[in-house]
């Protein structure tokens, strides 16, 4: 994703987000007998599957009850499996919702339910959001991306920067994008500065050829014909940036470009850090940057705040992981050398250390600071 974001992005990584408590009681996790539901945005999405995967196994290994429900990537899904939820009766409820002009009508399912929730990525009113700092981690990206552009030569005047959105998933993953296109325009010689408010879901063009956003959707099956054809209105004698929402929506891109024979005048700045992404940083020119939350590794910290629910916390309205830009020259510090093994994961950004007093990301031993 995706991903994917304004209403649980804001704010910058350090900053609590919320007036949450932080103290939770470290110590040994017991789920014995507790039963959880975790809603994933789409089954279709091989990085959202290891999420609740990830967070299932865990789960269960500390003696709970897992069941995950697939939204299949629409609203009437998301509905129907929010009714099927509460129905269950778990102890705790977490959504990745598929469609965010529906999560009003499942926060009001919950709320009426009285089961706590907790929201990924897409902010469901009444439940606590994990997701990443949006606008933080897209401005990292964008001042990482103007340095590669600027030792290229690449300006606003021969350059355009494609920026893919998945529109059905709303402001709290889109605003990656506008982010980062609001950065880099105001970094880049001869770009004119777009701020990311005036970037709406259905701008196509921005600034006349300096900029083009288009809806690649959340899946590599839409991605790769949307960005074919988003091509063959960009000019062959301009450069190409490229960033979207996720990884697997960036590899299906790149491939389009790929396939139209300009990968030599193309950039990329991959978001998530997933596997392929780490191979391409590491062996592809054209795929300099990687801006990471490690997506993959998503369900370990939405377990730890659900041990927090169970110990008692009032957790932030935003839990976010952690967050840095990968580069060729950083990369095997994350991830151990020639694999796409997780090495260790940076320190989690202030708002989200009350994780490490639940004792789950002990379990994990891959964050840094969490002992």
């Amino acid at each position: 994703m995706a991903l994917l974001t304004a209403c649980g992005g804001g704010g910058q990584a350090g900053a609590p987000a919320g007036g949450g408590k932080q103290p939770v009681p470290a110590g040994t996790v017991d789920f014995q007998g507790k039963t959880f539901a975790f809603a994933i945005a789409t089954a279709a999405n091989p990085l959202i599957v290891s999420q609740g995967e990830t967070f299932k196994q865990q789960a269960e290994k500390l003696g709970a009850k897992v069941t995950i429900y697939d939204n299949k990537g629409t609203a009437e899904a998301m509905l129907s499996n929010a009714n099927l939820m509460v129905a269950a009766k778990p102890d705790v409820i977490v959504e990745y919702p598929s469609a965010a002009d529906a999560t009003s009508r499942v926060s009001q399912t919950f709320k009426r339910s009285g089961i706590p929730c907790i929201s990924v990525n897409v902010p469901v009113e009444g439940c606590p959001l994990f997701n990443f700092d949006q606008p933080y981690l897209a401005g990292l990206g964008a001042e990482a991306m103007a340095k590669q552009m600027a030792a290229r030569g690449w300006t606003g005047e021969n350059t355009t920067v494609v920026i893919g959105q998945a529109a059905k998933y709303g402001p709290s993953v889109n605003i990656a994008v506008t982010s980062f296109y609001d950065k880099l325009s105001g970094l880049v010689p001869g770009m004119t500065h777009v701020p990311s408010r005036d970037i709406t879901p259905s701008t196509t063009t921005i600034g006349g050829e300096q900029g083009l956003q288009v809806d690649l959707d959340f899946t590599a099956d839409i991605a790769y014909p949307a960005m074919t054809r988003a091509l063959q209105s960009i000019p062959a004698n301009r450069h190409i940036v490229l960033y979207t929402t996720a990884d697997d929506v960036t590899v299906a891109a790149r491939r389009a470009i790929e396939n139209a024979g300009r990968t030599r005048d193309a950039i990329v700045s991959g978001f998530g850090g997933n596997g392929d992404a780490v191979k391409a940083l590491r062996a592809n020119d054209g795929w300099v940057t990687e801006q990471t939350g490690f997506y993959a590794h998503w369900g370990e910290f939405v377990l730890a705040m659900v041990a927090a629910v169970q110990q008692g916390a009032t957790l932030p309205e935003l839990t976010s992981p952690p967050m840095v830009v990968l580069t060729k020259d950083n990369v095997d510090t994350y991830f151990t050398p020639g694999t796409t093994d997780l090495a260790l994961m940076p320190e989690l950004p202030a708002n989200s250390r009350y994780l490490t007093g639940t004792g789950v990301l002990q379990k994990y031993a891959n964050v840094t600071g969490a002992k």
